[in-house]
C-alpha cells in the first residue's frame, strides 16, 4: 500500500474519534441522583398498587330499630299505646258497682220527688238531703269505677221508676209515709251490699274505702226516715242489723 495513503487513513481515524465519543456521550440519558426525590407520578403510582393489594372495608350498614322495640321508641306512640290494664276487675266488684249505682239513682230520684210533693217540711227537706248525698255519693263511685275502667249504669232502673210512679199518685200524710218506708226498705237492701264489699279483703282499696265511707251515711238515712216515720203517724219500719 502507497506509504501517504495510509498515513492519511490513520490521520482520519484519529481525527473521527473525539468526535464520535463526543456524540455519544451526547445520546446517554444521565443517572438520577441516589438522593433525588422521586417524581410525584411514581409515588402515586406507588401508593395505588398498595391500596390495590389491601381488601377494600365496606361501610358500616345503619342501625335499625330492635324488632322488640314498639314503634316510636321507648316511651313514644307505640310503648304508650301498648300499656294494658294492671288488673282485672272482679265479677263481685263489678255487681258491686252496679247494685251502689242502682241504689243512688233510686234514692237521687225518690229525694227530688219528696222535696216537691211532701207535706211535712221535714221530710221535704229529708227528701232534698237524700238527693244530695246520693248524688254526691254516685259522683265519688263513678270516679272510682273509671279508675278501674268499668262503667256504672247512669239510669234508674226500671223498678225505680214504676216505685216513682206509684208515689206520684199519692199526696199528703199518705205520700209523706209510703215515701219514708220505702226509704228505710231500699237502703236496708243498700246497707247489706256495702257491709259485705267494706269487708271484702280483696275489694281494691279506693272501692272498699268507698263502700266503708258511704255506709256510715245509709244508715244514717234510715234512722232520720224512721224518726219522721214516727212523727208523720206511720209505723216505724225494721232498723237494719248490723251482723248483716
Amino acid at each position: 500500500m502507497n506509504r501517504n495513503l495510509f498515513t492519511g487513513l490513520m490521520l482520519s481515524l484519529l481525527l473521527a474519534l473525539p468526535l464520535a465519543a463526543a456524540a455519544f456521550a451526547q445520546g446517554t440519558p444521565q443517572g438520577t441522583p441516589a438522593n433525588e426525590p422521586a417524581p410525584a407520578g411514581s409515588a402515586q403510582q406507588g401508593a395505588g398498587a398498595e391500596s390495590a393489594q389491601e381488601p377494600a372495608t365496606p361501610p358500616a350498614a345503619p342501625a335499625t330499630p330492635s324488632a322488640r322495640e314498639p314503634a316510636g321508641g321507648p316511651g313514644g306512640p307505640g310503648a304508650a299505646g301498648a300499656s294494658a290494664p294492671s288488673s282485672v276487675l272482679a265479677a263481685t266488684d263489678k255487681s258491686f258497682i252496679h247494685d251502689a249505682a242502682l241504689g243512688s239513682l233510686e234514692a237521687e230520684e225518690l229525694g227530688r220527688l219528696a222535696a216537691e210533693r211532701a207535706s211535712s217540711p221535714e221530710v221535704k227537706s229529708f227528701g232534698q238531703k237524700l238527693a244530695d248525698d246520693h248524688k254526691q255519693a254516685n259522683d265519688a263511685l263513678k270516679q272510682i269505677a273509671s279508675s278501674l275502667q268499668y262503667e256504672p249504669p247512669s239510669r234508674p232502673s226500671s223498678h225505680a221508676k214504676s216505685e216513682r210512679a206509684r208515689l206520684e199518685k199519692l199526696s199528703g200524710a199518705d205520700f209523706d209515709r209510703e215515701f219514708l218506708d220505702l226509704v228505710v226498705k231500699q237502703h236496708q237492701k243498700d246497707i247489706s251490699v256495702f257491709e259485705r264489699e267494706s269487708r271484702r279483703a280483696a275489694a281494691p282499696a279506693g272501692l272498699k274505702s268507698f263502700a266503708g265511707s258511704t255506709l256510715k251515711g245509709l244508715q244514717d238515712h234510715v234512722k232520720m226516715a224512721q224518726d219522721l216515720s214516727s212523727k208523720v203517724g206511720a209505723a216505724s219500719p225494721g232498723r237494719p242489723s248490723n251482723s248483716q
